[in-house]
């Protein structure tokens, strides 16, 4: 029986990207994917109910909760109403998004990048039926064809072309912003806050995550408030872990500073995307090169041209970021710090990829500029990158699960 399958779109261009391709791979499986873009809810609404009335919809798959509150009628989720399966993709920490969460439709399976995020969700949100691990998926793109700015062609069917080694332009890539500026904003009033001293709190969790990277940010702050006599219910220590989550953007953003910081200081250079960069006050070393904030389809051209694509975990201890296997799909060399999931899954570094512990990031310039002088050493390593993820972490081997179990 055909599966007709909804996407929703319209939020953020690296999700938009992600639907592209996702989608492509279930229509490859048999199934008829539409799509409604929200950032016109007026016309979404409308196919949506056209397709309810005429075609009947078997899944909405989506991400970041997207659409999780759709509703025709006040008070009457459509999810629930039409018992339509929400399969929902969360690309970030779940204590982003608690009260999506805490109101996620009856009908929702809810899939997280990180073990330890499915771990999260089954203790602080008892009453979602379904949760499950899904790893980050990657796009290759095909720079063969120029792109207007903005998009990117990708590589859907086929093989794409990869500039050699040699040929590329970038040294070591790293494209993403620093998010602690972005986290000024979730920031609460700390002088606020009596059950303890938020001031103190904030600096204790984030110097214990600093000195030690390994421990998940609500394990830290657990620990922390127990080490001062506080011992909530589950639901008010979720209610913390949630207003205090900004410390986590803290922590990602110290480890990915300092790894751009300590490369270009021992005079590699680095190519650096993303916001916020521009307010550190070491980027006048020459080293440094910054290109400001672009879309994720560029990302993806870049990656192309580039020798080395450096990866810090956003504090995945137990996943995988897609920044990783993009740049595998690029045939770059990707260097990336260390978690449980890439060291159970793949192989010692040097193999596929390497890796390195933020515990060691003196270390890391060594390896890299080791890696630039060997071109066909690089090479090796990113080949057998390339397959690896063209096998296991492409959107078309996440869409093969989702419909073997669910659909």
């Amino acid at each position: 029986m055909i599966k007709n399958l909804l996407f929703i779109q319209g939020i953020y261009d690296t999700i938009d990207l992600f639907i592209t391709a996702f989608a492509d791979a279930f229509r490859c499986l048999g199934c008829v994917c539409h799509v409604i873009d929200i950032r016109d809810k007026e016309n979404a609404m409308l196919k949506l109910k056209r397709l309810l009335e005429d075609v009947g919809i078997d899944g909405v798959v989506t991400f970041n909760n997207i659409g999780y509150d759709l509703s025709f009628a006040e008070g009457k989720n459509i999810w629930e109403e039409k018992q339509i399966p929400y399969f929902n993709i969360l690309m970030d920490h779940p204590f982003h998004y608690a009260n999506p969460l805490k109101h996620a439709p009856e009908t929702s399976v809810v899939f997280c990048t990180d073990r330890n995020h499915v771990a999260f969700l089954k203790r602080f949100y008892p009453d979602l039926k379904q949760v499950d691990f899904m790893p980050h998926a990657g796009m290759e793109a095909d720079i063969s064809e120029y792109a207007s700015a903005g998009t990117c062609h990708l590589c859907l069917q086929g093989n794409a072309y990869h500039p050699l080694m040699e040929e590329r332009s970038i040294d070591v890539l790293y494209a993403g912003g620093l998010s602690k500026y972005v986290a000024e904003g979730l920031i609460p009033d700390l002088g606020e806050i009596t059950e303890f001293d938020a001031f103190t709190a904030t600096r204790e969790i984030l110097s214990d995550l600093i000195r030690h990277p390994y421990k998940t940010t609500e394990s830290a702050l657990e620990e922390y408030l127990l080490s001062i006599g506080k011992q909530y219910e589950e639901k008010e220590l979720n209610h913390w872990i949630t207003e205090l989550r900004f410390i986590d953007s803290y922590a990602v953003s110290f480890y990915r500073e300092e790894a751009v910081r300590c490369l270009v200081e021992s005079g590699i250079k680095v190519t650096v995307f993303g916001g916020g960069w521009d307010r550190c006050d070491w980027t006048e070393n020459p080293n440094f090169i910054y290109g400001g904030k672009i879309l994720a389809p560029q990302v993806l051209e870049l990656m192309n041209h580039s020798k080395i694509v450096l990866n810090t975990m956003t504090w995945y201890k137990n996943g995988i970021h897609d920044r990783i296997i993009n740049g595998m799909l690029a045939k770059s060399l990707v260097i990336t710090d260390e978690s449980e999931y890439l060291n159970e899954n793949f192989g010692k570094s040097g193999e596929k990829l390497e890796m390195f512990s933020l515990l060691k990031m003196q270390e890391l310039p060594e390896m890299t500029a080791d890696l630039l002088q060997n071109s066909q050493r690089m090479t090796e390593i990113a080949e057998k990158g390339y397959q690896y993820a063209k096998k296991h972490h492409t959107w078309k081997q996440r869409a093969e699960y989702i419909y073997k179990q669910y659909l």
